[in-house]
């Protein structure tokens, strides 16, 4: 056992936001200015949840969070409050750091020692990414700041304390940065810092300390307060002055050798201060495996670990000289540090997350460049290189936006720089080729053929497989959290150390989400690691030793079997069992089951969840409870390390008291069954025939019209409409095509889509989400009930996603869409038409005089009715029925529809109808809008229940516009004269419900979104009859002009030479693109076109009038869908 520092921490699992902000600068900042931005934003929640817990630091003192306007004004907060004497803190991300820039250059001249926490994010460049990139810092980079990178929250949160100490050495503000998502959302356990720490390393804000420099003393005398209180109202300043040309660049080029160049030599002292106090060594660079390496790789972030993964896996399969450098400080760039490292190795890889194509190099490689240059040009401050020590310089872009960096990816680039793998564009090495792209399908892509998972040996690997608000995330780190937990079990029980006699960590945790921008309602993934050792490897698993699938829909969208490891265990939202559950698999999902010999479990997730409340939201997030308890029965954690049931069960409930305690003991205890019920229920099946039944797709048959052979498949059930391209609109360009689309991003080619023109673009084409479904989001879905119906309307204005279309016919219409659509045999289809008026009568009658009774459904009416009129074949009665009972037909209470219709005038009573489209997001607004009207309720989606839903919107693409006779006083031709009250009537028009096109990834129940779909209704049906009506006078008044221009012409021609000039040259002017730049010039270019005929002006006008009239109403704007 070595030395035990004075200060070896207290172990926590917690993220990376958590371990910076909660755990760090909400004990060492007196305030925190802030605006929330992903991925930061956790960090300023933490720091005001702190604030608001009424937590003091660890001086005793209160603190504050203020959340600003924005990212600009919390950065100008920021600045001015540490400026004011006080230790301050702001978090920020991606286009929060940029926004804000404007504010960082005017700091360090006022001697500003904040720190700004950054969890870097890629910057909005052709698209909008959430994720993690190095854009936002490097855009920061000539701001004056100093910039430091943590390579795991560890790192981040020493470096919290190490650069405050640097800053008030230096009197320099400074950004401590981790990867966005990848560390500040990573789960690992990890090291408090004690409070003794912190106070015996940083010191008070107000301590009074020896002046480091001369040129402080210059300012401040011998002695200063550590944190200076440059606003001060015993001694008033003015801080930010105006100079001109005589007094400008001094104070910027004075920066340099008074403030900026002893910056490293503060790092230098800081890095050796922490390190004897914690045992934990950082210092300028992070050297590994560097003494006898050829080939080394530069990093800035959590790329390291892996890399230095990698490096070990190079060096023991293939006796490979290489290693790797992580830059702790990037700015001031650390140049001697660097030269030192690289001098004299054959081949450097610099990778960076960001690409400056418009550059010589990217911005790192440019830093590395330079000093080894200057070095090799024997620059004063550096250590001596001579010109054969120049290593190759390699440059490599990887994990824009949180792209997976992958061990493949690393020993690509090491196989590249060495010459022994060319680029995917067949370039090599030694071709001159220096530049590489790692990760995507690009010419100038390297990947190796080995693909390692480089986790320790011994991990046990978990996946999660979930739709976003199902509560996944959470389970997740529950997960994590309590695997950490075990640790203090075992330590209790074993009373195993580490090399400073603290409690030794036996089980380390990696757990990590993945998810995209659209949030609820879309697929999610979890990954966790447990391992003997500690995990370095940051990526998307593809070597899992568990599945947790609490998605049922799982595999009709995606693979959860991807890089299970041979024996591994799936375990599956089921209610099934056995020779069932199996044939929920698709084929080629049993056949990877087959080969790897994977277990697969089934558990009835949300049966449990279901028994525990009756709230569907818990219901929902509840399920992942009963999976946590799933992968302790199947996985080997808790035999391998002797762990009793009851002994894991007392940790659990200790972590659900910490997480759910403050709800109550009764939201514990229903975890707790939740969890334990899990556990005890999850079954193995049988593993069955690769030929069994497939019912894996989840969904019923509907049915559908006899002219179209089946529903559409793979995303837009059998509601999509495509129409053609109006004769006289040009060809689409392929960049606006709905086929171009598709064939980049919905060709299924998921991570392995290439890196393509289209790709480049932020350009997708308009409407897109009109051949989405939504059926995976959707645990539940509305089942319209039509005899409760009252035709109120409140359910569709409110539905955001336009997922209830629905209309009023006819009674005639209705029966004869379904006989022409559904009956088969043509010959009986014309029978049955014949006698389709008696059937209508008949059928009304009993409407009727139901009414004043008890009212029959409308089905089963038309049923009795043509059960009684014969002269048809029963199979076509029976196809007749088939599709009567699965249209909803609503007569009973929509007395606007049908009672008062039919009572003014005998016939004119129609029926109406609401349809739940394949859009719909299940959030059960509409459920909660009808009310105690009750004729929305939600169901399970069941087969069954989706075949009728598929059937209805299938024969609702088959009928016409509501006719006006049924919008009542809603005028569709002029919708300003309609009264008020029935404005929501327009509803009931297809082209006005339709006028936003659903689909999209906005949160299922979306209340901004139900606002956007009613402003697009509105307008649609008001300014569509105008625009019509516009169209019909433009063509009128072409046919007038062509029919009596010349003879206008003429007329102005014999009553004013030069005002017919005039008008001629102005129409050549403006519409036959003969203009100049002044008069003369225009007279020029008509004279060398040659002589405008009478004709000529007639024709350039009317083809104006026309065109008008064509872009008003006969337009496709959007591909596929009418105007």
């Amino acid at each position: 056992m070595i030395e035990k520092p004075r200060y070896p921490g207290m172990r926590v699992t917690a993220n990376g936001n958590q371990l910076v902000s909660y755990h760090t600068e909400t004990r060492v900042a007196d305030a925190g200015v802030f605006y929330p931005i992903t991925p930061s934003t956790e960090g300023g929640e933490l720091y005001q949840q702190a604030f608001a817990e009424g937590h003091l630091n660890v001086f005793g003192m209160n603190t504050l969070a203020i959340e600003a306007e924005g990212e600009h004004a919390a950065q100008g907060g920021a600045i001015a409050h540490s400026v004011c004497g006080k230790r301050v803190v702001n978090y920020t991300s991606g286009q929060g750091v940029v926004y804000g820039v404007e504010q960082y250059y005017h700091a360090p001249g006022k001697c500003s020692t904040m720190v700004l926490e950054v969890a870097a994010r890629a910057l909005t460049k052709h698209a909008l990414n959430v994720h993690c990139g190095h854009d936002d810092v490097y855009g920061a980079l000539d701001t004056g700041w100093i910039i430091v990178f943590g390579k795991d929250a560890q790192q981040a949160a020493d470096q919290a304390l190490i650069l405050r100490r640097v800053t008030e050495l230096s009197l320099t503000p400074g950004m401590n940065v981790m990867d966005g998502f990848l560390t500040s959302h990573l789960e690992r356990t990890f090291y408090k810092h004690e409070a003794e720490l912190i106070r015996e390393y940083l010191g008070a804000p107000e301590d009074i300390i020896s002046c480091p420099t001369a040129s402080q003393r210059e300012l401040f005398g011998q002695t200063r307060r550590r944190v200076p209180k440059m606003l001060d109202l015993a001694n008033p300043v003015l801080l930010g002055p105006v100079q001109n040309q005589e007094h400008y660049m001094q104070g910027v080029v004075a920066r340099r050798n008074n403030f900026t160049e002893p910056i490293l030599e503060f790092f230098e002292e800081a890095y050796e201060g922490f390190a004897k106090l914690t045992g934990r060594h950082y210092g300028l660079v992070t050297e590994y495996r560097t003494a006898d390496a050829e080939t080394v790789f530069v990093s800035l972030g959590s790329a390291a670990e892996n890399i230095e993964a990698a490096v070990d896996y190079l060096r023991e399969s293939r006796r490979a000289k290489v290693g790797s450098i992580h830059l702790n400080v990037f700015r001031p760039f650390p140049e001697a540090a660097v030269v030192k490292a690289l001098a004299g190795k054959k081949h450097v890889i610099v990778l960076e997350r960001t690409d400056e194509p418009m550059a010589g190099d990217n911005p790192m490689g440019r830093d590395v460049r330079t000093a080894l240059h200057k070095a090799s040009q024997g620059e004063a401050g550096l250590p001596t290189m001579t010109a054969d020590q120049m290593p190759r310089l390699f440059a490599g872009v990887y994990g824009l936006g949180s792209r997976d960096f992958r061990p493949e990816h690393t020993i690509g680039a090491y196989e590249f720089a060495t010459g022994s793998r060319a680029r995917k564009d067949g370039t090599l090495a030694s071709d001159g080729a220096s530049f590489m792209v790692l990760g995507v399908d690009h010419p100038y892509e390297v990947i190796a053929d080995e693909t390692p998972s480089l986790l320790p040996e011994g991990s046990i690997a978990v996946r999660f497989h979930s739709v976003g608000g199902w509560g996944a995330i959470t389970t997740g780190k529950n997960l994590g959290a309590i695997i950490g937990d075990l640790n203090d079990l075992l330590y209790q029980r074993d009373k195993i150390v580490d090399d400073f006699g603290n409690p030794k960590e036996i089980i380390h945790v990696s757990a990590n989400p993945k998810y995209g921008s659209e949030k609820k309602g879309a697929p999610t993934a979890y990954f966790m690691v447990a391992a003997p050792e500690r995990i370095r490897v940051n990526c998307d698993l593809r070597h899992v030793n568990v599945v947790l699938c609490c998605d049922p829909k799982a595999f009709t969208h995606t693979n959860p079997l991807d890089g299970m490891s041979e024996g591994g265990c799936l375990v599956w939202e089921s209610e099934e069992e056995g020779e069932r559950a199996w044939e929920r698999l698709p084929i080629w999902a049993r056949r990877q089951i087959l080969e790897k010999k994977i277990r697969v479990f089934t558990l009835p997730g949300f049966q449990i969840a279901r028994k525990a409340t009756d709230r569907g939201d818990l219901q929902l997030r509840m399920q992942g409870n009963a999976f946590l308890g799933a992968f302790f029965a199947v996985s080997p954690l808790l035999q391998e390390f002797r762990i009793t049931q009851e002994q894991f069960r007392q940790v659990v409930h200790k972590q659900y008291v910490k997480k759910f305690g403050r709800l109550g003991d009764a939201v514990v205890a229903s975890n707790m069954e939740v969890m334990t019920q899990g556990f005890e229920r999850v079954r193995e099946i049988r593993i069955g025939e690769l030929d069994a039944a497939d019912r894996s797709t989840l969904r019923g048959r509907p049915l559908l019209p006899v002219v179209v052979e089946k529903a559409q498949e793979n995303g837009c059930g059998s509601g999509c409409r495509s129409h053609a391209r109006p004769e006289g609109q040009e060809e689409r360009t392929p960049l606006t095509q709905i086929a171009s689309f598709d064939a980049l991003f919905r060709a299924g080619l998921g991570y392995n889509q290439p890196a393509t023109p289209l790709a480049s673009l932020g350009v997708m084409a308009a409407g897109s989400g009109d051949t989405a479904s939504k059926y995976v989001a959707r645990r539940e879905t509305p089942l319209y009930i039509p005899e409760n119906c009252t035709q109120c309307m409140e359910c569709i204005a409110v539905c955001p996603d336009t997922a209830l279309p629905n209309c009023s016919q006819d009674l005639d219409t209705i029966l004869r869409t379904a006989i022409t659509n559904y009956v088969t045999d043509s010959s009986e289809r014309q029978k049955m038409l014949r006698l389709m008026p008696e059937i209508e009568q008949r059928t009304r009658d009993m409407m009727r005089a139901g009414l004043t009774k008890e009212p029959l459904p409308l089905q089963q009416i038309i049923q009795t009715v043509t059960n009684d009129v014969n002269g048809f074949s029963a199979e076509a009665k029976r196809q007749f029925f088939d599709v009567i009972e699965k249209v909803p037909l609503a007569y009973e209470k929509t007395n606007a529809i049908f009672a008062t219709p039919e009572k003014r005038k005998s016939g004119e009573g129609g029926v109406f109808s609401i349809f739940v489209s394949d859009l719909c997001k299940g959030c059960a607004a509409c459920v909660t809008a009808c009310g105690e009207h009750r004729a929305l309720r939600m169901v399970q989606e069941t087969e069954d229940v989706n075949a009728d839903h598929e059937t209805g919107t299938a024969f609702l693409d088959l009928l016409p516009d509501t006719p006006q006779k049924y919008l009542g006083l809603y005028n569709d031709a002029r919708p300003q004269d309609s009264k008020t009250a029935t404005l929501r009537n327009m509803l009931m028009v297809r082209r006005n419900y339709d006028a936003l096109v659903s689909g999209d990834g906005a949160c299922a129940g979306c209340g901004e979104k139900s606002v956007l779909r009613a402003i697009a209704a509105v307008t649609e049906a008001y300014m569509r009859p105008l625009y019509h009506a516009k169209a019909d006078r433009l063509r009128a008044k072409a046919r007038d002009l062509e029919r009596v221009g010349f003879e206008k012409l003429a007329a102005l021609k014999a009553r004013s030479q030069e005002e017919y000039d005039l008008f001629r040259q102005a129409v050549a002017h403006m519409l036959m693109g003969l203009g100049g730049e002044d008069d003369n010039d225009t007279k020029a270019r008509i004279t060398a076109h040659g002589p405008i005929s009478d004709e000529d002006v007639v024709g350039a006008i009317a083809a104006v009038m026309r065109q008008e009239a064509f872009n008003h109403r006969d337009l496709q704007p959007i591909d596929g869908r009418l105007a």
